[in-house]
């Protein structure tokens, strides 16, 4: 029993220490790959894909010939089916028939027929067409999915590191509030400092703990909302890799992009779902004209299911439909209605892509405005704390201001890590924009 329960104890401390493990770090470019295998949106988006492949092959089937074989047992004492299964097996006898009153009659056909459609009026044409550019509007869907998925890794990616940077500044602060506590209290102590600056202290070393856990809890929550963007939950444990790169130089914008937006996937879609209408259309359309089809048939007759005699049958077929009580009319109007709404969706399209990049480039413009502006002023703060701190060592300032200097610098900080954090997002949002490759 003791060596089971140790065994037991031995599983349990593995498991808590596996649990107990700091999440894998990811840059940028891994956590996009394994976003790109995990996310069930995109694995979706994928098997749309293969759908309407199938669906294009089936239209291919049109044009192909099709054969079948068939096999069919009878037996009738009909006058005219037994005078036809006769001939079929080449044995009729006309001095020993009865035409009137035959006797039973079976027959045993076996028949192999072919068909291969000529001409139907450009339908399945049309048809294949349509379903060709319903898979590459599919492709463009799923690379479009692809991108979309691409920014959502890089946003969560970029707001972990906003986020790790709001705990360290919440972390100084409360240090910072904690000293500013110790030596008003010391100043208490001695008669150099009111009983009201010490609540003071102690109010905003409350309000700093508190602002801390908040801080806390946005970055666990950041981890997982980016854990669940990868598409990979609770089950592997992974977080953004700590970013190298200088984070004051200028975050720039591909030169060579301009403000050509006409590779982004979705457009791409639009367009060829137009011109599946297009050929919807004429789908449609070939019901007004004549349709052309050859055909073959060779058969197997037999009486006694031992001797066979042949037969075959070949021609071609023409048929038009003069009158089909407006059924092809009607699905012309309604082809022609799916291309006014196709047409329309591109339009849509194309506005909403022209108001994505405009708002990314402005919200680009600001956050680096923003940066430009909140370095300075970090470097403000600190050096205004620094002085006010003086002056209330010499008994000039009040000990609130020193406070206020405080809570100021670490608005600064957190104003400056916003701006870093949302001037890289901002440029990862006008390269998907643009239709650029995230890396």
């Amino acid at each position: 029993m003791k060596p089971l329960l140790s065994l037991f104890l031995l599983g349990l401390i593995a498991a808590t220490t596996v649990r107990g493990e700091a999440p894998r770090p990811l840059t940028l470019p891994e956590a996009i790959a394994l976003a790109l295998q995990n996310n069930p949106d995109l694995a979706a988006a994928e098997q749309r894909v293969k759908a309407a492949r199938a669906a294009l092959q089936q239209t291919e089937a049109a044009f192909w010939p099709q054969l079948k074989l068939a096999g069919t047992y009878s037996a009738s004492d009909n006058p005219v089916q037994a005078f036809m299964m006769s001939l079929s097996q080449r044995a009729f006898d006309i001095t020993s028939a009865n035409f009137n009153h035959p006797d039973t009659t079976d027959n045993l056909n076996g028949r192999a027929v072919a068909s291969v459609s000529l001409y139907n009026g450009g339908t399945d044409w049309a048809n294949r067409q349509a379903a060709k550019l319903g898979a590459e509007a599919r492709e463009a869907a799923r690379d479009a999915a692809r991108n979309d998925l691409a920014f959502e890794v890089t946003r969560s990616f970029h707001t972990i590191t906003k986020a790790r940077q709001f705990v360290r500044a919440a972390e100084a602060a409360v240090a910072s509030m904690e000293a500013n506590g110790q030596l008003v209290r010391d100043r208490h102590e001695a008669g150099q400092a009111l009983k009201t600056d010490l609540l003071d202290a102690e109010v905003r070393l409350a309000a700093a703990r508190e602002n801390l856990v908040q801080a806390r809890n946005a970055l666990a929550l950041s981890e997982t909302i980016f854990r669940h963007t990868l598409g990979v939950g609770e089950r592997d444990l992974v977080t953004a890799a700590a970013p190298t790169e200088n984070t004051n130089d200028r975050l720039p914008v591909r030169p060579s992009a301009g403000n050509d937006f006409s590779g982004r996937p979705e457009l791409v879609a639009a367009h060829k779902a137009v011109a599946a209408a297009e050929r919807q259309l004429r789908a449609a359309q070939g019901g007004h004209l004549p349709k052309v089809s050859a055909f073959a048939r060779y058969d197997f007759d037999s009486g006694d299911a031992r001797n066979y005699e042949g037969s075959w049958l070949a021609g071609v077929n023409v048929e038009l439909d003069v009158f089909d009580g407006f059924l092809t009319r009607g699905k012309v109007a309604a082809a022609r209605a799916d291309l006014e709404i196709a047409r329309a969706a591109l339009r849509k399209t194309e506005l909403a892509i022209q108001l994505e990049v405009q708002q990314a480039r402005l919200n680009l413009d600001e956050a680096q405005a923003r940066l430009d502006t909140t370095g300075k002023a970090v470097a403000q703060a600190e050096e205004s704390l620094q002085l006010i701190k003086e002056r209330y060592g010499n008994g000039l300032a009040l000990f609130t201001q020193v406070l206020d200097a405080e809570t100021a610098l670490t608005a600064a900080r957190q104003r400056r890590i916003a701006a870093e954090a949302d001037a890289r997002i901002a440029a990862a949002a006008l390269q998907k924009a643009l239709g650029n490759p995230l890396e």
